[in-house]
């Protein structure tokens, strides 16, 4: 009996070690698998922290890149003609045209491989560029691919210039033009110290709203305006009168900017009429001479009269220029030359998307002036004062219907006296006005580049004169969504006015009045309006009873601050202003819009896609085995 218990407890004591040594086997088992567990989380983790950094690090790459094209281009407008179509699908996709992959024959590397990003060791970059919309809107897109180890990220940009279009307003000066003051003036800046006979300044009235983003290289100065937008002049400061109320800057408070110069010419604008350029001249626009009436009509297609004009694209080579050899293709955009020669004009669309430039009559056969006349006229110039000069005086440069002396195209108009600006006399007991008599050929030149310009306009255009842009009737937009014009006269862009006088003393007018437009008589434009070298203003604004509302529905760059009415609190002559800004210029512009000298390039939308390169450097592919 004792020997079976004994055997019993030494089995009950096997028992026991048995079920230690499984429950040590399974706590070991259980501790090597937390172990183990935690060993591939860790592991996970660095996986993931380390993805996560490339991810991070493959963005920052792509901004860098974005930003070095930023400065490429910042410092040299012309760099927009460089890029590659080879193993770019980007740029070949959007039929871009490039002359060399870099200035001076040197390639820029980031358009064919990868560039390290300075200070770092593990991000890389390369862009692609579509220059497609440069020329017609001054808009670049850029692809940019950014790597850093395994990782790469693409973002899409769209870079537009800091032009003028901007703007709702930009003046180079804020004094009056002195040509068409009379004034005998400096054109200073009212900042610059140490200069005299600086033209005075022209100021916002206490009735000026403007509606937009404002700029100077001057100072501005305000009677009690209202500024619903930035405000940018030289120095940051905007000049309050004596006696005058305070302005309301709702946009913000006036800031200080840099300088932004306007070209001394378009006359480059000629070139997009040549047919032989087809890196930076892929589709050539029109040409017109001499002067030169587009009328809009409200079914997108303008009427064109252009007695000058004898070929309106060409082409240049080593031995000179000549017509375009399409001449079939040049007469249906541009309109045939017996057609614009004619009376009646050539009825053709609006241009899609291109420029209209309008040139003086060439007055030497150099060999780029296919459109040279010597010394005979058109037939519809015969006995005009391009054959005998015109002087007005006296009152006898009032014309009549059957009136032998014109431009060509209607202008000076029957009864049109021409004012050369007025002064006053003291008479011993008050100031006497008087006006004094112009040059009808200074005004109407038959053989400038002037165009006049009216009617209801639809599509996407730029009209350009080497002379002047006249406004002979309102220019508005058939669809406001859609419809972009831009305006660009060397000299003015000037809203046509006209004159008569009734009563003269000796040479000069005592009784001007208005001869066209009657008091409270509104007038719109519609357009992005630059004046180079000039201004935008309202011919005779001194003359006559106050007219209606000028509204323009654009922007408006010029040399010289326009004039478009006089008078303090109450307009005395000329229009009152109303100028509201069209913000679909700060993504686009007018085509082929006149440009700054130089200027700084900024993002205006920009958006993350698919990458469009693998870190091998091989095109990432779409499921239809394509490059993206």
């Amino acid at each position: 009996m004792i020997l079976r218990l004994r055997d019993a407890l030494r089995r009950a004591d096997a028992d026991d070690r048995g079920v230690v040594l499984a429950n040590v086997i399974i706590f070991g088992t259980v501790m090597m698998m937390i172990v183990a567990g935690l060993l591939v989380l860790s592991t996970s983790g660095a996986i993931k922290s380390s993805t996560d950094r490339d991810y991070q690090n493959a963005a920052a790459a792509a901004y860098a890149g974005l930003a070095d094209y930023q400065s490429k281009i910042s410092n040299d407008n012309g760099y927009a003609v460089y890029g590659t179509t080879t193993n770019a699908q980007f740029s070949s996709a959007a039929n871009a045209v490039f002359q060399g992959l870099g200035p001076n024959g040197v390639t820029n590397p980031a358009f064919v491989g990868w560039v390290g990003v300075p200070k770092t060791g593990d991000q890389w970059f390369r862009y692609e560029v579509d220059n497609s919309q440069y020329a017609a809107q001054g808009i670049l897109r850029v692809r940019v691919t950014g790597k850093s180890g395994a990782t790469t990220r693409s973002l899409v940009a769209n870079l537009k210039g800091d032009g003028f279009i901007n703007y709702l307003y930009f003046t180079n000066y804020e004094s009056a033009q002195p040509a068409v003051t009379g004034a005998a003036c400096t054109s200073n800046y009212q900042w610059q110290t140490g200069v005299s006979n600086t033209c005075g300044y022209v100021q916002f009235a206490a009735r000026d709203v403007l509606n937009g983003p404002i700029r100077t290289n001057d100072t501005f100065t305000s009677c009690g305006a209202t500024f619903n937008g930035s405000v940018e002049d030289h120095d940051g400061t905007v000049n309050r009168p004596g006696g005058c109320a305070a302005s309301t800057f709702n946009g913000g408070a006036p800031a200080a900017t840099a300088y932004l110069g306007l070209p001394a010419l378009n006359s480059n604008m000629s070139q997009e009429a040549r047919t032989d350029l087809p890196a930076t001249v892929p589709r050539p626009g029109c040409l017109y001479t001499g002067p030169t009436t587009i009328v809009f009509n409200a079914d997108g297609t303008m009427t064109v009269k252009s007695p000058w004009s004898r070929a309106t694209q060409y082409t240049v080579s080593a031995t000179g220029a000549s017509v375009a050899s399409d001449t079939a293709k040049a007469a249906s955009l541009c309109g045939s030359i017996s057609a614009l020669q004619s009376s009646a004009g050539a009825t053709i669309p609006t241009l899609p998307s291109n420029l209209v430039f309008v040139q003086d009559v060439p007055q030497t056969n150099v060999p780029s002036n296919v459109n040279y006349w010597g010394s005979s006229f058109p037939s519809a110039y015969t006995n005009t004062y391009c054959a005998t000069k015109v002087t007005v005086s006296g009152g006898s440069a009032t014309t009549s219907a059957s009136s032998t002396y014109s431009n060509g195209q209607g202008y000076p108009a029957a009864g049109e006296w021409i004012s050369g600006g007025s002064y006053s006399v003291w008479t011993g007991y008050n100031w006497a006005t008087y006006w004094r008599t112009g040059s009808t050929s200074d005004t109407y030149g038959c053989s400038d580049g002037d165009v006049f310009v009216s009617g209801k306009f639809s599509g996407a255009m730029t009209i350009a004169a080497a002379g002047t842009v006249w406004l002979t009737g309102s220019v508005t937009y058939v669809n406001p969504n859609n419809d972009v014009l831009g305006l660009v006269g060397q000299d003015a862009v000037e809203v046509w006015n006209p004159a008569r006088c009734g009563s003269f003393s000796g040479t000069a007018c005592t009784s001007p009045a208005l001869l066209r437009r009657v008091g409270g008589e509104n007038f719109e434009v519609d357009a992005g309006i630059a004046s180079n070298a000039g201004t935008f203003w309202n011919q005779n604004y001194d003359i006559g009873q106050p007219l209606g509302t000028l509204t323009v529905k654009g922007s408006i760059a010029q040399n010289w601050r326009g004039i478009v009415a006089t008078g303090g609190g109450t307009i005395a002559s000329g229009f009152a202003k109303n100028y509201v800004y069209d913000s679909r210029f700060l993504t686009t512009a007018p085509p082929k819009f006149l440009q700054p000298v130089s200027t700084s390039y900024g993002v205006t939308t920009q958006v993350e896609v698919q990458p469009a390169y693998l870190a091998s450097g091989l095109c990432a592919k779409t499921p239809a085995g394509v490059c993206r």
